[in-house]
C-alpha cells in the first residue's frame, strides 16, 4: 500500500485527515465521527479488530482511535497489526480505564499518544493537529527523499575488471562494520560514487550522506569537520562537535 498525501481542507487549509474510529460503543463512535467530519476529516468508524484490520488493509489512513477494550478484545493488540499495515499511520488509545501502567505499555508497543475518557472535544482536536503536522513533515521528507533518488540514482557498479570486482567485494564487506573509510583516487574515478553506495549497502543507508569538498575547506576547518572538535577549541566552536564515523572522499582536484 503506497503512501498518499493528504488533501486540504477548502475553509481552514488545514490537512483533511483519513481516520479510523474503533471503539465497540455506538455513542463514542458517533460523536467521534461527527466531529470529525465536521473538521473535514473523512472517518471510518468500526466496533471491533477484525473489522479495523479488514479497513485498515483496504483503504489509507493517517490516524487510528482505538479503544483499549473492544468487549473479549485489547485495543492494544491493533498497534502492530497497523504498523504492518500502514507504517505511517499514527495510533491513539482511548479508554476509561486510565492509569500509568497502561500508557506507558502503549506507548511501549508504538503508540503516538494515550487519550483517557471523558475526553473533550479541544482533547481530540489537539491530538488531530499533531498528527496532521507530523503527516505534513513526513510527507515533505518523503518528497525530498524522493527528488534525492531521482538526482542520484543507485550508479550500476558492475564491471567486468577483476580489480574492480575486488574492490567492490571488499567494500560490500566493510559496509557492514564500524571502521571509517578512506577511498583514494585520482579526480574522476568515482570515489563519490563509491562511497555513496558503501553508504547504501550500510546499516546506515537510511541516515543523511553528506558530501565534503575537502579543496574548498582550510586545513583546521577540514580536521573539525572530518575528526569532531571539543567546544571553545577555535573561536566559534561553541559546542562539542562529534564525528561517529565518516567515509571521507579524497580529491586531488
Amino acid at each position: 500500500m503506497s503512501q498518499t498525501k493528504s488533501p486540504t481542507h477548502p475553509l481552514t487549509d488545514s490537512p483533511s485527515l483519513s481516520i479510523l474510529i474503533v471503539d465497540d460503543e455506538p455513542t463514542i463512535r458517533r460523536v467521534l465521527s461527527v466531529a470529525l467530519e465536521a473538521e473535514g476529516h473523512q472517518v471510518i468508524a468500526v466496533s471491533n479488530e477484525k473489522d479495523a484490520l479488514a479497513e485498515a488493509n483496504r483503504r489509507y489512513f493517517d490516524m487510528a482511535l482505538v479503544d483499549l477494550r473492544l468487549g473479549a478484545e485489547s485495543g492494544m493488540d491493533l498497534i502492530a497489526e497497523f504498523r504492518t499495515a500502514c507504517p505511517w499511520m499514527k495510533s491513539v488509545i482511548i479508554t476509561a480505564y486510565a492509569s500509568i501502567d497502561t500508557a506507558v505499555e502503549a506507548m511501549r508497543r508504538g503508540a503516538f499518544d494515550y487519550l483517557p475518557k471523558p475526553f473533550t472535544h479541544d482533547q481530540v482536536a489537539v491530538l488531530v493537529r499533531k498528527v496532521a503536522s507530523i503527516r505534513m513533515l513526513e510527507q515533505k521528507a518523503e518528497t525530498l527523499q524522493e527528488a534525492l533518488r531521482q538526482a542520484a540514482p543507485e550508479a550500476d557498479l558492475s564491471s567486468k575488471s577483476q580489480a574492480m570486482q575486488r574492490a567492490l567485494s571488499m567494500a560490500r564487506q566493510v559496509a557492514d562494520s564500524e571502521a571509517s573509510i578512506l577511498i583514494r583516487g585520482e579526480s574522476g574515478t568515482g570515489k563519490t560514487i563509491l562511497a555513496r553506495a558503501l553508504h547504501l549497502w550500510s546499516p546506515r543507508a537510511s541516515k543523511p550522506f553528506c558530501v565534503i569538498s575537502c579543496p574548498s575547506l582550510s586545513p583546521e576547518l577540514l580536521e573539525s569537520e572530518l575528526f569532531g572538535h571539543k567546544r571553545g577549541a577555535f573561536t566559534g566552536a561553541v559546542n562539542d562537535s562529534i564525528i561517529s564515523r565518516m567515509v571521507p572522499v579524497e580529491s586531488n582536484a
